[in-house]
């Protein structure tokens, strides 16, 4: 019996070191002073040393001096107790480079709890380190200038305004926008388009103070942040110096291209509170100096306020509006890449305005959100959808999800989840049916009722997607702390990957990172052949846009889904 006992034993202790000397991680372990005694492959790989000749040397072979004396006091200090160590170390390579692990080390006790050995467990993690970095770059940034971005500028308008009320200073933001870009990409070519954007971006940059900020809105639009004055004429001085930046023209390739800008100034006061209202009034400012003349700049005035007296007008339209039926949705298909079925349907808010006709959601929700109709307007939404989609069904149709978009103002309503729950009880949907399109800006707003919200309605069955990624605040961790199921990726980085490299290594970077945390992916505003196998390359789940099928109404959806068999067949297999 012993004989067999001690075969089991001997057996168990192969398979034991196999499974080590096969790990994918780096493993090594020391004695009690430190010296390494045994090495698996992995560990050659990782830190390109060969296990034979680090036999007998210390671990301070891999030191890069990038952690001080206190991070491995604390480190000593945790072991010698007897307990496992665990955190995050950058190490050099062999060869000179550095490279950052997750790193375990387990003391090892002897039978009276003396520590004779350390197991030390090496996970490299350089890869997915600098892709996080990457996004989070990226997530502030515009991805043709790299200058900051839309949301970066949000961010420092917050700080710089409550600065200047302490203070006692006044911000300036100063929106530029270009007087002739269209006829350059049209005549040049949008890669050219492109140069000409970062060659303006960095020459007005130089203009500046090494306080002042500099962003790319989108298109041909900047935006100026010049906080620290005390009088509209720092203001102004600054916008002189800006149009004195296009007089000379910019070296495209082998072109010579000179274009013109207008520029919108606001400056703040003790009132200014609002940040989107003090980006208002500077766009209504740049409106003005391009219908006075252009290569100008004007100061927002109080008289401007002709688009709020609009605004405001437009908001009682509304109000009738959804009691007169003219609001109505269409749907668009999102199409599986690997077998081109139909795996879900997004619908799209539409108004049918009785004198201006058919007014875009981008307008509609922002003035639904800031009279008060907002909770009218997405409950109609709500209901009308799941309406729909259970209507579909009943016809024998493919039982397909159906996305809506969820505004910030409803999901922070405490009594949202109960709403959702009684539109699906009374259309009888069922709530893996539904899935709710949010922003990033959604949950940069959000607080910690926003995440609870989510995952009861995670609990309860409904979808959750992240629309317009990579175009808002993308911090990683939202990604990570609420019950997100599906990544939609903007528009703005699909529809030029094919001539674009940088919007490309976005397109791939973010599909990577959301396979690796196990979310399905949907590109929006697909538009050309090549774009379908570009992102089926890339590795994508589906995609959305023109190209596939425009929006339409239910009765076209219908047939669609009828006459292709939940299955589309513009595009070749």
């Amino acid at each position: 019996m012993t004989s067999e006992r001690d075969r089991e034993m001997r057996g168990t202790t192969r398979l034991q070191k196999a499974a080590i000397e096969s790990a994918a991680n780096a493993i090594f372990i020391t004695n009690k002073a430190g010296v390494i005694v045994w090495a698996n492959p992995a560990f050659e790989v990782l830190t390109g040393h060969p296990v034979d000749e680090v036999l007998g040397s210390n671990p301070r072979v891999l030191k890069s001096g990038k952690q001080d004396d206190k991070f491995y006091r604390d480190l000593w200090r945790t072991l010698l107790k007897g307990e496992v160590w665990q955190g995050r170390v950058t190490n050099r390579h062999k060869s000179g480079g550095l490279y950052t692990a997750e790193q375990t080390i387990t003391p090892i006790l002897d039978g009276d709890g003396v520590v004779t050995h350390f197991v030390a467990i090496h996970e490299d993690i350089t890869a997915r380190l600098a892709s996080e970095e990457r996004i989070a770059h990226m997530a502030l940034h515009d991805f043709v200038t790299d200058l900051p971005n839309r949301y970066a500028l949000d961010s420092r308008l917050d700080v710089e305004l409550i600065r200047a009320r302490r203070l006692g200073t006044r911000v300036a933001v100063l929106l530029i926008d270009f007087d002739n870009f269209k006829e350059v990409n049209d005549t040049f070519g949008h890669a050219a388009g492109d140069e000409l954007l970062i060659a303006v971006g960095q020459r007005l940059k130089r203009t500046l103070r090494d306080v002042d900020m500099i962003c790319r809105l989108g298109g041909d639009e900047f935006a100026v942040v010049q906080p620290d004055i005390t009088n509209r004429r720092n203001a102004a001085n600054l916008a002189e110096r800006l149009l004195r930046a296009f007089v000379e023209s910019f070296d495209v390739g082998s072109q010579e291209i000179s274009v013109n800008a207008s520029i919108g100034v606001s400056v703040s006061n003790r009132e200014t509170t609002s940040k989107s209202e003090f980006l208002r009034e500077a766009d209504l400012a740049l409106y003005r100096a391009k219908s006075e003349g252009r290569n100008t700049y004007r100061f927002f005035k109080s008289e401007m306020d002709r688009e709020i007296k609009r605004r405001v007008k437009l908001a009682q339209d509304l109000h009738r509006g959804i009691q007169h039926d003219e609001l109505f949705l269409e749907y668009q298909p999102q199409v599986d890449l690997g077998d081109r079925r139909i795996v879900g349907i997004e619908a799209l808010l539409r108004w049918r305005h009785p004198e201006l006709g058919i007014v875009a959601p981008s307008e509609l929700v922002p003035i639904a959100e800031s009279s008060g109709l907002i909770e009218e307007v997405g409950e109609w939404v709500l209901q009308a959808a799941c309406r729909q989609a259970k209507n579909w069904q009943s016809r024998n149709l493919p039982a397909l999800p159906v996305a809506v978009n969820l505004s910030a103002v409803r999901l922070r309503d405490p009594r949202f989840v109960s709403k959702v729950s009684r539109i699906l009880a009374k259309s009888e949907l069922e709530p893996r049916y539904l899935e709710l399109e949010l922003t990033e800006r959604v949950l940069m707003e959000g607080k910690e009722s926003v995440k609870r919200t989510l995952e009861t309605l995670d609990d309860l069955g409904v979808r959750i997607s992240l629309d317009h990624f990579g175009t808002g605040y993308a911090s990683l961790d939202y990604l990570r702390r609420h019950p997100l199921s599906k990544i939609k990726i903007d528009q703005s980085f699909v529809h030029d990957m094919e001539t674009n490299f940088k919007n490309a290594a976005i397109v791939g970077a973010v599909i990577d990172l959301a396979a690796k945390l196990d979310l399905q992916v949907i590109a929006e505003g697909v538009e050309a052949a090549d774009l379908v196998q570009s992102l089926i390359d890339e590795g994508c789940d589906e995609v959305q846009g023109f190209y596939v099928s425009r929006p339409g109404s239910a009765e076209e959806l219908m047939l669609l889904l009828t006459n292709g068999s939940d299955h589309i067949q513009a595009y070749p297999r």
